[in-house]
Formats: C-alpha cells, structure tokens, sequence
C-alpha cells in the first residue's frame, strides 16, 4: 500500500483435504475453483506419483509435516 502497486501474484483457488483411510493410510483430495483434480508438483518430492490413492506417506504427511508447516511457516506468513 505505500507504494500504491498491485501485486502481480495470481491464487487459483487450490485446496486439499487430507481424508485418512485407515490408520497409516491417507488420501488427499486437490482442487481448484473449478472442481478440478489438480496435484500439487511438490508431491512428487516425497514420491507421491497419485495423490487420490492411498499411500503411507500422505499421512506421515498430515501426522508431521503438515502441522509444522502450519504453525512455522503459515501462520508466520512465510511463503512455503
């Protein structure tokens, strides 16, 4: 606001919802405005090849991963 420029960064509406399974088994279900299926790339680091398909790392994800993302970068602000 102080220098009265408009930010060039754009927000497609993606969301994702864990839904556990079972115990240790996880899917994650990704959209966007459009109720599209839409991955997130950064998964693939975790070698995650489809994330609507159960998988022991999707929920090591939501156990550990997901909780220190929200409360050390999310909350902070911190662009992850």
């Amino acid at each position: 606001m102080k220098n009265n420029t408009i930010s060039e960064k754009t927000y497609n509406g993606y969301s994702s919802c864990p839904l556990v399974t079972g115990y240790g088994k996880m899917v994650l279900a990704e959209f966007d405005y459009a109720s599209k299926f839409t991955p997130d790339p950064k998964l693939k680091q975790l070698l995650i090849k489809d994330s609507s398909k159960e998988h022991w790392r999707l929920w090591i994800l939501k156990k550990y991963m997901l909780p220190y993302l929200y409360w050390n970068k999310m909350m902070k602000g911190i662009d992850i």
